[in-house]
């Protein structure tokens, strides 16, 4: 710590002194409890919306179900469009974690589409309630611009983070991460409308035939 001060000089060590762990304030009881209340909150509206749909789920339905009134949500989320956002926008973030594994290490060029492929199929069976909740948000959204900035935004990060996964079959950069992954995502979109209509649909094959025709160079899926 005090090598920063003379490597730094005083102010980068006053500021790390300053948020060193042994210097942060102990979490008192009541912003434990809101913590906790709000945690409470977003697994409940989790699965409310899960089970019954965006625009079905009631904010005294989450509340009550997590043990507290309508008035525990208002105290952590200015509206029901708010409660959602922060959910999906938390949501969103582990997606990286869930593509880890597809690597070029371990998965070949002409197996990219077939892994994320695999990987939809797989997540559509745990998750298909949180994905059409999903599509039904961003229709709503799409009619409040201010509501749809903030969606869209959300969804621009998932986007690149998909498109980088992409692109790392690619060899050198040949494309925007962003417009394929806009372009990959519009496909996986489509396949999970039409997977909740027809359960018969082979959601891996159709998304691996699409997306290694849209891989830069990559063949199709055999």
């Amino acid at each position: 710590m005090y090598d920063s001060y003379f490597k730094y000089g005083p102010y980068v060590w006053y500021e790390q002194y300053m948020n060193a762990p042994s210097r942060q304030a102990p979490e008192s009881s009541r912003e434990r409890r809101r913590r906790e209340t709000r945690t409470a909150l977003l697994q409940s509206a989790y699965e409310k919306f899960c089970d019954v749909g965006y625009g079905a789920a009631s904010l005294e339905a989450i509340a009550a179900d997590a043990g507290f009134t309508k008035g525990a949500v208002y105290g952590n989320f200015s509206s029901k469009e708010e409660l959602f956002l922060v959910l999906a926008e938390e949501r969103a973030e582990s997606l990286p974690d869930e593509w880890r594994h597809i690597e070029p290490e371990t998965v070949g060029q002409d197996k990219v589409g077939r892994a994320i492929g695999s990987w939809l199929a797989d997540v559509m069976r745990k998750r298909r309630g949180w994905f059409l909740a999903n599509a039904e948000f961003s229709i709503v959204a799409a009619r409040d611009p201010e509501l749809a900035a903030r969606r869209l935004a959300a969804l621009r990060h998932t986007h690149r983070e998909l498109g980088c996964v992409l692109l790392r079959f690619c060899g050198p950069a040949t494309a925007d991460p962003t417009a394929l992954g806009v372009l990959a995502m519009t496909l996986i979109d489509g396949v999970i409308i039409n997977a909740a209509l027809d359960p018969d649909l082979d959601v891996a094959s159709v998304v691996a035939t699409g997306l290694q025709r849209m891989l830069p160079d990559g063949p199709s899926e055999s």
